[in-house]
């Protein structure tokens, strides 16, 4: 399998890279909730976006029945634009006998799908330029809760200038990303199951008048779903939060697994 990497510049002087081959500087506790709040941004977006965003579109897209905000081109694939970030789907699919089908339909029970994003992300946390390219693995659609598994990978970078100050912060993030068994509900439309897991590797750059700083370092990274549609995520094994998978925000958790 090749690897895949996802770059990306976030807030709070971070710089997360998921893949392997980074640097050897050891994280600290600012990073991890820096990475947290970055893989937070593009899991979901209030709009529809992110990870969780492209699960439910191409959950839709291989019934027929694209989501709000998804339309076909003349081309024959599917585009939307969500939080300035186009979300390109190409998709093959597969009746229950396993029969191909020529234009995904009502009877599709089986499907590929390629999935690509690019343009400017901006969140609370988070600005830059996206892309992102992966596919997924689409089966047991008639059954009303779609399996979805794949591989794909992101890049952003990011800068941020603080405000009353001579400050700036630069952030690279790239990561490799499996989909495991993950299950999507077709309505009403959410992820209730299954994991993503992150291979993340970070640099961090800063500037603070004179004082220049960087660092690298990898995380590892697993995103777990539940049933009711929420989310956590868990980095190097001991670093805890919950990730609301409608808007992205992140909330650390507590020894004890509370927020």
């Amino acid at each position: 399998m090749s690897v895949k990497q996802v770059c990306v510049w976030v807030g709070c002087g971070v710089l997360l890279s998921i893949g392997a081959g980074c640097g050897a500087d050891k994280p600290t506790e600012n990073d991890y909730n820096s990475v947290a709040q970055a893989l937070g941004s593009v899991t979901a977006t209030n709009d529809g976006g992110g990870e969780v965003g492209s699960m439910v579109d191409a959950s839709a897209i291989v019934t027929g029945s694209p989501s709000a905000g998804i339309s076909i081109d003349a081309s024959g694939s599917f585009r939307g634009n969500r939080l300035g970030v186009m979300y390109d789907y190409k998709v093959t699919c597969a009746d229950a006998a396993g029969a191909a089908l020529e234009k995904c339909s009502s009877v599709s029970d089986s499907a590929d799908v390629m999935v690509k994003w690019s343009g400017e992300l901006a969140t609370a946390v988070l600005s830059g330029a996206v892309s992102r390219e992966g596919m997924f693995e689409l089966s047991g659609i008639q059954s009303g809760t779609v399996t979805l598994a794949g591989s794909g990978s992101l890049t952003v970078d990011a800068h941020f200038d603080a405000l009353l100050r001579d400050s700036t912060r630069d952030y690279h993030l790239s990561y490799k990303a499996e989909y495991e068994s993950v299950k999507v509900q077709r309505a009403p439309a959410k992820v209730i199951g299954g994991s993503i897991h992150y291979a993340v590797e970070v640099e961090r750059k800063a500037m603070d008048g004179d004082r220049n700083s960087s660092a690298s370092f990898e995380i590892d990274a697993d995103l777990v779903f539940d049933a009711a549609g929420g989310a956590k995520l868990t980095l190097d094994g001991d670093h805890h939060y919950t990730i609301n998978t409608s808007t992205g925000a992140v909330v650390e958790m507590n020894a004890d697994g509370k927020t």
